[in-house]
């Protein structure tokens, strides 16, 4: 779908929204009946005035911190539609980097959910004055006791008052659409102290790569959305609530974290034709349900290394994978990671329509989309269009580099962090994207790894631990694996599936009596198959328990160097 817009900026964005799908359902928790984009706009400019009417002005920054909510989408909208600045604080930073965030963006208000509230008790030397509630917009003024909105008496709004004498939308109009130019929000890839990074990213970033991206995005008004993803990453607020906003999609929402029978529990109820998700969650669906129960049985183990009778097994049970998941859905978009070869392989034999993509926060963060119709095994897909994409100082051999970006939906550097954002960036003003990969003569992208992460083995090849982790991670007893370089031998940390183990562990006809010994056991077996799959370099030499998950991103990636101290990686 084409959306023509004037001006790029999210307030115009929106505003085509409301007029075109202006009867149609917006958002909702999954169990609840959803409002519509006519109230979403209501709403929305209800939030801006009450904000205007706290002082906040045009350039304030303004923090969101809260599980996933309609109220969240409607606190972003209302901030970003008068030019003040969103800051998205991911609710599992730990409660140190929240307040550090809060400080070093110079917050002066937030939006926050009761659960979260306990986080900022300790919160001193920053210039927040304004905490609103994401339940219910009630009030907490620094140090005073928390009010309700429907007590203040205000002469511009109050939420729920009766009666206003200037009516919400007569104070909105009265400002601005904010240029395409200016922030509209600041998103923090990190939350530790003392090395942040704000992503400071304009309206013209986010919206550009909105309505470039739709053309490859084959949703429209008739699709309903299942939000599982938190909206304070950019993946989720720019493709799971901004792409489809922008084409009148409703979007519902889980109550707290996506617990698998919670969520299984929401698609029984939404009914979804769309998922934006990291490949994980079926990845785990395939491996630790799919799998198990084709090998369980001889016979049909054995059909199923035919490439026959294996779709055929993956077509009956894709069929039960889209009836677990609501029964109408159309189309998974994955993001944040590559596919397994494996789940790939299940998605293309089922018949199930699936797209990736490639991004980052730093590019608002959408670059590439696998066509839809077209999507080629192992690639992220081609680049969006109207931006540029290339592979700095390409492998004479392989063709692998760097890849690097240019265009409108790179961000603008990183606040109040010059000598980060130079580092990013080369002389000529293309970004470096940190990752290593080649085009294919049909200008399709190939990840290959991160490019501080590459191991050279011993007569000099590039090895990359990412694809040696992926082919790891097909063994369902594994969880997490974590690959790196020791003293010249390629080891690899898991971190297993006990429960799983448990329960299927017999089958595999291991001959020690020790538990302790049986991991070991299975330890070798895993790495024996693995090796078979992978080049002679890049075989590994041990796999060593890991006793509990690794500590992650927010984008689900394992922060290695917290496990590599003192390793030759």
């Amino acid at each position: 779908m084409i959306v023509d817009l004037a001006h790029y900026d999210i307030r115009t964005l929106m505003e085509r929204s409301y007029r075109l799908y202006a009867h149609l359902p917006a958002l909702a928790f999954f169990d609840e009946k959803p409002f519509s984009y006519q109230q979403l706009q209501n709403n929305v400019r209800e939030i801006a005035t009450l904000l205007i009417n706290l002082g906040v002005k045009e350039g304030d920054r303004v923090a969101i911190l809260g599980d996933n909510s309609p109220n969240w989408v409607i606190a972003y909208l209302a901030t970003t539609s008068l030019g003040m600045i969103a800051v998205p604080i991911l609710p599992g930073f730990p409660d140190a980097d929240i307040r550090h965030i809060i400080r070093h963006s110079e917050a002066i208000a937030a939006f926050i959910s009761q659960k979260q509230r306990a986080k900022l008790e300790d919160l001193e030397n920053a210039q927040l004055h304004t905490i609103i509630s994401l339940e219910d917009w009630s009030i907490e003024e620094a140090h005073k006791q928390r009010t309700s909105l429907l007590a203040r008496e205000t002469q511009f709004v109050a939420v729920a008052a009766k009666e206003k004498p200037f009516p919400s939308h007569e104070v909105f109009d009265r400002y601005p659409a904010p240029e395409e130019g200016d922030l509209a929000v600041i998103i923090y890839t990190s939350g530790t102290t003392g090395n942040s990074k704000g992503v400071m990213l304009t309206h013209r970033n986010i919206v550009y790569d909105v309505v470039q991206s739709i053309e490859r995005f084959p949703i429209h008004s008739d699709d309903r959305f299942l939000s599982i993803l938190p909206l304070s990453h950019a993946y989720e607020s720019t493709g799971g609530m901004l792409c489809p906003l922008a084409v009148g999609v409703s979007i519902y929402y889980l109550r707290g974290l996506p617990t698998p029978q919670k969520l299984l529990d929401a698609m029984s109820m939404v009914h979804p034709t769309g998922v934006l998700t990291v490949p994980l969650v079926v990845d785990k669906v395939f491996r630790k349900r799919i799998v198990p129960q084709i090998q369980s049985k001889r016979v049909i183990n054995k059909l199923y290394q035919t490439a026959f009778f294996r779709k055929k097994l993956h077509q009956v049970a894709g069929k039960k994978l889209i009836t677990s998941f609501g029964g109408q859905l159309r189309f998974f978009m994955f993001g944040g990671a590559a596919l397994n070869p494996d789940t790939e392989t299940f998605l293309r034999d089922s018949h199930i329509s699936y797209s990736s993509g490639y991004g980052m926060t730093e590019t608002s963060p959408i670059m590439t989309i696998n066509p839809f119709g077209a999507v080629k095994m192992g690639s992220c897909g081609k680049s969006i269009p109207g931006i540029t994409m290339r592979i700095h100082n390409p492998d004479p051999q392989t063709g692998i580099g760097e890849i690097i970006v240019q265009g409108d939906i790179v961000m603008q550097g990183y606040y109040k962090n010059d000598a980060a954002t130079q580092e990013t960036f080369l002389p000529d003003g293309w970004l470096k994207t940190g990752d290593l990969g080649y085009f294919d003569d049909e200008g399709y992208l190939f990840i290959k790894g991160r490019s501080k992460n590459v191991i050279v083995g011993p007569s000099g090849e590039n090895i990359y631990p990412e694809i040696v982790e992926q082919e790891i991670l097909q063994s369902p007893y594994i969880q997490e694996a974590l690959v790196y370089d020791d003293k010249g031998k390629l080891t690899a940390k898991v971190y297993l599936d006990h429960d799983f183990i448990d329960q299927n562990v017999a089958r595999e006809h291991l001959k020690a009596e020790d538990p302790a010994q049986r991991i070991e056991e299975l330890l070798e077996l895993v790495r024996q198959e693995v090796n078979a799959r992978l080049p002679v370099f890049s075989r590994l030499i041990t796999l060593i328990e890991h006793p509990e998950p690794f500590e992650k991103t927010p984008t689900n990636k394992i922060k290695r160097h917290l496990y590599l101290s003192g390793q030759n990686s």
